[in-house]
C-alpha cells in the first residue's frame, strides 16, 4: 500500500563525492597552471638572456 525509500544512505553520500570530486579537480588544474606559468617564466628569462648576450656580441 505505502512505498518505502531506504535508499537515504546512498542518496546522501553522491553530492559528497561529487563535491570532493570538483575539489580536487580544482586542486589539480590550479597546480598544473603554477607549474605552466612557473615554465614559462623560467623558459622566457632564459632567452631573454641569450638574445642580450648574442646582441652583445655583435658589438
Amino acid at each position: 500500500m505505502y512505498k518505502h525509500n531506504h535508499k537515504k544512505g546512498l542518496a546522501s553520500s553522491k553530492p559528497l563525492f561529487h563535491w570532493l570530486k570538483r575539489k580536487i579537480i580544482v586542486i589539480l588544474t590550479a597546480f598544473m597552471l603554477g607549474m605552466v606559468n612557473g615554465m614559462h617564466t623560467e623558459d622566457a628569462r632564459i632567452k631573454s638572456n641569450q638574445n642580450y648576450t648574442e646582441q652583445h656580441k655583435k658589438d
